[in-house]
């Protein structure tokens, strides 16, 4: 006498169980690449920032050139002359 472990119904089951979790085993792993690419460029624009945090504390020059290119800032006395481009 033979027992069967699986009936036909089951054994679909199983395979559309299967099915379900590879497809949601592939969303996850795109979206664990995703947030993986996202953080090395987080990381790099903080690396970067805080380079710049290092050259602001330390150099004046560099305080001065984000004041006048970045906040318009000019040195007392200094005449700006603006053209159209």
């Amino acid at each position: 006498m033979s027992v069967r472990f699986f009936g036909p119904l089951q054994k679909k089951y199983l395979l559309f169980l299967g099915l379900f979790i590879s497809g949601m085993l592939y969303k996850l792993k795109e979206e664990r690449d995703r947030i993986q690419t996202n953080n090395a460029r987080l990381q790099e624009e903080n690396r970067r920032l805080g380079e710049q945090i290092n050259r602001l504390r330390t150099d004046k020059d560099e305080v001065e050139k984000i004041a006048r290119e970045e906040r318009g800032m000019v040195r007392k006395g200094e005449i700006v002359y603006q053209f159209e481009k």
